[in-house]
């Protein structure tokens, strides 16, 4: 069974483009609600792994990228 997150960021990454990238915006939304940023981080970093088309791989790792600054690696 996937994780609840998965399925908020596949819809928001049917509604992004390269200039709007609404997987970002709900990861933020996520967060500021108090979710742990190592959780959405490991959800976005699988999602990142498991696209195959190269524009939405982008718009993942973009937000994959912003909330490496949250997390220790």
């Amino acid at each position: 069974m996937s994780h609840p997150f998965t399925k908020m960021f596949e819809n928001a990454l049917k509604k992004s483009t390269s200039l709007d990238n609404l997987v970002l915006v709900e990861a933020e939304k996520l967060r500021e609600k108090g979710y742990s940023e190592n959780e959405i981080y490991t959800v976005l970093v699988k999602l990142q792994k498991g696209l195959i088309d190269k524009e939405e791989s982008e718009i993942v790792k973009e937000a994959v990228e912003e909330f490496e600054k949250y997390v220790d690696l």
